[in-house]
């Protein structure tokens, strides 16, 4: 049962979902920082965040499995994960780069997209040399995100979600350790880097 929650966790919280859900969040709870009321527009939104950060990422993962560049989906493997975050952040980029363009930088949800951009970015540049967690920087830059929303525009409604959200973060944490994915040094460094870039960018640029 522990290892079943611990896998679930990690599934659920896996760093390819944090810009679907932080889009999901800001569009649905904080409406007005981002100044999309439509419901089609904010459907469409989402729709294209997830097919591009989730669904065009995990394609080029499969594809690079399928012709043995890397040998598991999952990544758990140190060596395997350098190409699939060096694909990750052209895509990223030229989202944010996009969204910068149509929405200006101090939009949440340009924001968001430069904050996983450069935290892709990071995790690029340590990875070939350490195994820092991943699933601790999306989670946490995610929360720090929330934390700022919430803090500076607080919406009664989210209160809830907000700490099961919380939970959870701290979950795959836990979760990432029970499964000796990560050693504890690992997933603390993931997670102070994620909070500092999605805490920093919100703080100081959220319009």
């Amino acid at each position: 049962m522990k290892r079943f929650l611990a896998n679930f966790l990690s599934v659920i919280l896996i760093p390819l979902l944090a810009p679907t859900y932080l889009y999901i969040i800001i569009l649905f709870f904080f409406p007005q920082t981002a100044h999309v009321i439509n419901l089609s527009d904010k459907l469409l939104a989402i729709l294209y965040i997830a097919l591009t950060t989730t669904l065009l990422p995990f394609i080029v993962v499969f594809i690079l499995y399928k012709r043995k560049v890397i040998s598991d989906l999952t990544l758990h493997r140190q060596e395997d994960r350098t190409i699939p975050q060096i694909f990750s952040c052209v895509i990223y980029l030229g989202i944010s780069l996009f969204l910068v363009k149509q929405v200006g930088f101090s939009n949440p949800l340009a924001l968001s997209m430069i904050a996983v951009t450069i935290s892709v970015m990071f995790l690029t540049i340590i990875t070939p040399f350490w195994k820092i967690s991943t699933h601790a920087c999306g989670a946490w830059g995610m929360f720090a995100i929330l934390y700022v929303l919430q803090y500076r525009f607080y919406e009664s409604n989210f209160v809830i979600l907000y700490y099961v959200i919380l939970a959870s973060v701290i979950g795959v944490c836990l979760a990432r350790l029970y499964l000796k994915v990560h050693t504890p040094l690992q997933v603390l460094a993931g997670s102070i880097l994620g909070t500092a870039i999605g805490f920093s960018l919100f703080h100081f640029y959220l319009a």
